[in-house]
This record gives structure tokens, sequence and C-alpha cells, in this order.
């Protein structure tokens, strides 16, 4: 299955052009996720960088390569699949 890419902001907000204090990553999704599903699914990362998802935007994996690290994207958890115990 091939998985789309989402950048993900997350920051004390409001999100404003310009404004370094938010963090911005790359994950894989089968679909694109809520701010609420992505605020619970990167819960550790929220609580790690403060503040909560103040957006979830999909991007090329052009624009994944260029402007991320996927050294280690097969190691990345995907939004969407379900996670069998």
């Amino acid at each position: 299955m091939e998985h789309l890419y989402y950048e993900i902001c997350i920051g004390p907000g409001p999100l404003l052009a310009g404004d370094n204090n938010n963090f911005w990553m790359c994950v894989h999704g089968v679909r694109k996720p809520t701010l609420a599903e992505a605020e619970l699914f990167f819960a550790e990362d929220v609580k790690h960088n403060g503040g909560k998802v103040l957006a979830v935007n999909q991007i090329s994996a052009e624009e994944a390569k260029a402007f991320y690290d996927l050294s280690r994207e097969c190691e990345w958890p995907v939004f969407g699949l379900e996670v069998v115990p």
C-alpha cells in the first residue's frame, strides 16, 4: 500500500507566516488526519514540543524528499493503519 505524505505543524499557535515557534514534521498516512486525530496520534510529539497540532497539509513525495530527512522513513508510524498487538 502506498502511503501519502503529510506535514504536521505543532506549536503554541496561532499559525503565522514566518513564526519560528512552531515545529514541523513529515509523516505517512493512508488518509489525511483531522487536527483532533493528529493531536492523538502525535501526543508524545505534542507533549515534547508544547502547544497543539495547528495544521495538517498533504504534500507530494517530491516535497517530502526536498524538505525532510527521509533516511528512516521505513520506521515511521503510519496514520490510519490498524495496529494489531
